[in-house]
């Protein structure tokens, strides 16, 4: 009885229907504001001194309400619709176009910047290198004086000797390795020199991962990659992986002057000339 009864009050009291009624003005206001909010773009042809568009002048573009483009701009030859058909027509340039062309090439500007930044530092630390020899001391095995004992030096141990004695703070993704034998005449080789000796070091890391490679190449069938192909991918930047990034696990037990390779942002490389001697 409860339900007959809340149904019969309803269509006696005709709540329902007001309930119906007082939401359709809600519903029309609403797609009112939508249609109000929606917009196009116009490019106009004529200056407008008056009405609500007062103070644009012909080639401006603007959005205006759909509605009115549509029903008073356009018909009465006031404006057109910017596309790129009319804009082509008017002879002028899509700001929108432009602006992304303007923000594209100060992005372009920006890495330029950055690279030349890179150079920069990569250049004064080049120069600043040149005429240094890091020295490294350490004990040595009495029964074999050229070979360090206990210890030895490891990349770690060149991060901490250039921060603490030179006041080089290399970041973490800059890296250091190092070619582990000793060379004899290091002071007297110029920059061309010891960045030769840096390419002969990568085209032997390239000529032993090479080897490592063989047996699977031999059973793929394909042909074994040129080692100065194989490193310039290595060189190609950062987004060749984290492995041109990381320092090498190479550790120098034996007395000598050696060198190492610093690899900046941006890919530039610095030689460092370090020298192990007995404590």
């Amino acid at each position: 009885m409860s339900s007959t009864f809340c149904i019969s009050t309803l269509l006696r009291t005709g709540r329902r229907s007001t309930v119906r009624s007082s939401s359709l003005p809600t519903t029309h206001h609403q797609h009112q504001q939508l249609r109000h909010k929606h917009q196009v773009r116009v490019i106009l042809t004529r200056d407008l001194p008056e009405g609500q568009m007062r103070g644009m002048y012909a080639g401006e573009v603007h959005n205006v309400a759909a509605g009115y483009a549509r029903n008073y701009l356009v018909p009465k030859k006031m404006a057109v619709y910017a596309t790129h058909v009319n804009f082509e027509r008017c002879g002028l340039i899509d700001p929108d176009i432009a602006a992304k062309e303007e923000a594209a090439q100060q992005k372009l500007l920006s890495e330029d910047e950055d690279e030349n930044e890179d150079l920069k530092a990569a250049d004064l630390l080049r120069r600043y290198l040149r005429n240094k020899t890091v020295r490294m001391i350490r004990n040595v095995d009495a029964n074999v004086p050229t070979m360090c004992h206990p210890g030895h030096v490891s990349t770690a141990n060149l991060r901490e000797k250039l921060s603490k004695q030179l006041q080089i703070d290399l970041e973490e993704h800059e890296s250091i390795r190092i070619l582990n034998e000793p060379m004899m005449g290091l002071e007297e080789k110029d920059d061309q020199e010891l960045m030769q000796l840096i390419r002969d070091m990568d085209r032997e890391d390239v000529a032993v991962k090479n080897v490592g490679e063989e047996g699977e190449l031999e059973e793929d069938g394909g042909e074994e990659p040129v080692a100065d192909e194989v490193l310039a991918a290595s060189q190609g930047g950062d987004e060749g992986g984290d492995e041109g990034t990381k320092d090498c696990d190479t550790k120098i037990k034996q007395l000598g002057d050696y060198l190492a390779k610093i690899t900046l942002a941006g890919g530039f490389v610095v030689p460092l000339k370090f020298r192990v001697e007995r404590r």
